[in-house]
């Protein structure tokens, strides 16, 4: 695979009370609002103060236009110089007064109200087209943004939308171009979650393909588990192509078998080696991995260079199929009888897991935060965890006027708490226990108590607030975000859990994935916390989960802004999720700021709190004052995002990742 290829992204006008009889027509304008940058943050209350204050300005006949047109008496001005000569002048008189320095002059002055504005709006105008010459990102268009881990698979996305396309259908394209370039993040051969938003409906939906396990595993076959010798038993029922095919068949504008193609032709015509996948690939050649890993991935037994041109042939022709022939190419094909064939690993996975294997469409879990609606999927995915995270902070009134000291001290407490109940959660289907934590998780009072368990001036551990469980480190996903001209609202995260997953490569060129290594079984390697009963294995189980894609929306209504964001680092997402939504909810900060500033993750099973590189030393000094210790690492997260107000649209990426790429722009 990575050798060189052959073959080388809006006035009132004062009416004088000495109106002359003459009348004459006249034109009138009302400048009613002007339009503002997407970033331009204002406040339901601000909103409702400003709406008062004109609502006390202007009298009937200032807001009716009509009425203005009826009683209004204008004097006949001068159209010549003989005209000027016969006025009688003898009223006037010198004065040095100055008719600006009485109160509310200028609410009598409509000439003056006229140029205010029309200077304010030009002024606005101005540096904001200078901020895009020199800054350049993020761009605002009207029309779409496309947001991924990759650039070529954002131009991908962007080309689905420019052929007609819907969101989905690009969606679907670019998760498959983020398995084929990022095989470490996700792939075909794992799972994934989708979370959609239909403006004009106001419906939301949540697609499901996490993997599930196997029919023959049992918690017996985990107890002594080598994750190198048997690392068959690591692989769960892949759900990518069924959860895909499903969203087409919800959200679909395209040909199934084109929207597949378009991916595949990234496989077949050749990308560049990207420097994330390469730095995955350096540290796992040392491993202890099967020769048919090392033959495709590390040729010569060096991993590849960023930049080296490659191509995926074997995954070309694996898409084309599927492309041709639908899921059933997947789950009851030639392509099912070569993945079971991980049992020569130890696997348990049948035939009839693949037929058996069923996509999970359910309504978002939901929850107010200042004004706006945020949405997340249900469990067996941490999404609950985040509201309540988020629950928790809005009692605490954060804004930008607030010391950051003491709202990095609040978010991390807040999120101890939140990360402790996500480590609880498991597969709602088999414990209905899981959904009266959920609850607890979205209630407001319950937040309240532990918002009162939380000191101002003292960090504590996290079983202070409330017991937890082992979390599983090490997972990455990739993640993408498409904001479309149908309305649509699409975030997207998939996983082959660890880097590589199994590192189990199939005769086509199929990675399969790790995903039963997040689910709680005792004496489990590397672990030493509590088991979570509701998280144990049973056969058709989907393992707990840190793919949160999330969407925010309105409170009420249609109008305002809309968010989706995606985060790549396992339990880390909801942590860098959070972090970003509190810069962009409450402090009002746009979006490229919001997804730069430093972020905070704490490690509950040892009490210590990451801090990443952008963090600054005068906010460490203070969080350690209070307790908290903290340990500087250079990334913690990846978050990206997309963001609408009203009609314009912009796609940041973190600057923390060298290969994500955001593109916005006007569609046709």
């Amino acid at each position: 695979m990575y050798s060189p290829a052959a073959d080388t992204g809006v006035t009132v006008v004062e009416k004088d009370a000495a109106l002359s009889s003459a009348y004459s027509p006249v034109d009138y304008m009302s400048i009613t609002s002007f339009p503002r940058l997407p970033e331009d943050e204002v406040s339901a209350d601000n909103i409702l103060k400003s709406r008062k204050d004109n609502d006390n300005f202007l009298s009937e006949q200032d807001t009716d236009p009509d009425l203005f047109l009826k009683t209004a008496r204008l004097q006949q001005l001068p159209s010549s110089a003989s005209d000027l000569a016969s006025q009688d002048i003898s009223p006037l008189r010198e004065t040095s007064r100055d008719p600006l320095a009485q109160d509310c002059a200028c609410t009598r002055d409509g000439l003056t109200v006229i140029i205010t504005a029309c200077l304010t709006f030009a002024t606005g105008v101005t540096v904001a087209l200078i901020m895009q010459i020199y800054f350049g990102d993020p761009q605002v268009y009207n029309q779409g943004a496309v947001v991924t881990d990759v650039a070529r698979c954002t131009s991908l996305g962007f080309d689905v939308l420019g052929k007609q396309g819907s969101s989905v259908d690009a969606a679907i394209a670019a998760s498959l171009c983020l398995g084929i370039i990022h095989p470490h993040t996700s792939g075909i051969g794992g799972g994934g979650v989708m979370l959609v938003h239909d403006i004009r409906r106001n419906e939301s939906r949540v697609i499901d393909f996490r993997e599930t396990a196997p029919s023959g595993i049992h918690e017996n076959l985990m107890l002594h588990v080598n994750q190198r010798v048997k690392s068959g038993l690591l692989v769960a029922v892949p759900g990518m192509i069924s959860g895909l095919h499903q969203a087409h068949q919800l959200y679909g504008r395209m040909l199934w078998k084109d929207v597949i193609t378009m991916a595949a032709d990234v496989a077949r015509t050749g990308f560049n080696v990207t420097h994330e996948l390469a730095d995955a690939l350096s540290e796992v050649k040392e491993q202890n991995v099967s020769d048919a890993f090392r033959d495709l991935f590390l040729p010569n037994g060096q991993a590849p260079l960023a930049g080296l041109f490659t191509k995926r042939l074997d995954l070309a022709a694996v898409l084309d199929g599927i492309a041709a022939n639908g899921v059933s190419e997947f789950y009851s094909g030639n392509l099912t009888q070569e993945i079971t064939s991980v049992q020569a690993k130890e696997g348990v996975l049948t035939e009839d897991d693949f037929k058996n294997y069923t996509t999970v469409i359910q309504k978002p879990l939901q929850s107010l935060y200042q004004g706006y609606r945020v949405l997340v999927p249900p469990p067996p995915h941490a999404g609950a965890a985040l509201l309540s995270a988020l629950n928790i902070l809005e009692g605490f009134n954060i804004t930008n006027q607030v010391s950051r000291s003491s709202v990095y001290h609040w978010i991390a407490e807040s999120l101890k708490i939140a990360l402790s109940q996500a480590s609880g959660l498991g597969d709602s289907v088999f414990n209905s226990s899981v959904s009266e934590l959920v609850t607890q998780m979205l209630s407001k009072d319950k937040a309240a108590v532990f918002r009162q368990m939380i000191s101002d001036s003292q960090a504590y551990a996290a079983e202070h607030y409330t017991p937890s469980y082992e979390l599983q480190e090490g997972a990455v996903a990739s993640q993408l975000m498409i904001m479309g001209t149908d309305d649509l609202i699409v975030s997207v995260m998939s996983s082959l859990n660890r880097p590589f997953g199994s590192r189990i490569v199939t005769p086509s060129g199929i990675l399969l994935n790790s995903q039963m290594l997040d689910f709680s079984w005792p004496n489990k390697p590397h672990s030493s916390a509590a088991v979570n009963l509701h998280n144990s294995i049973e056969p058709g189980k989907r393992p707990a989960s840190f793919l949160t894609p999330i969407v925010v929306r309105p409170s009420m209504g249609q109008c305002g802004s809309y968010v989706a964001l995606g985060s790549s680092n396992g339990e880390r997402a909801l942590s860098g999720i959070t972090q970003v939504l509190i810069n962009v909810l409450s402090s009002r900060n746009n979006m490229s700021d919001s997804v730069s500033y430093g972020r905070l993750h704490p490690l509950i099973q040892n009490n210590t709190l990451l801090v990443d590189s952008k963090f600054l030393e005068e906010d460490v000094k203070s969080l350690m004052q209070k307790g908290h210790d903290v340990r500087k690492v250079d990334i913690i997260s990846l978050v990206e995002g997309t963001r609408r107000t009203n009609d314009l649209i912009i796609g940041v990426k973190d600057p923390r990742s060298t290969d994500a790429s955001a593109l916005s722009m006007s569609m046709p």
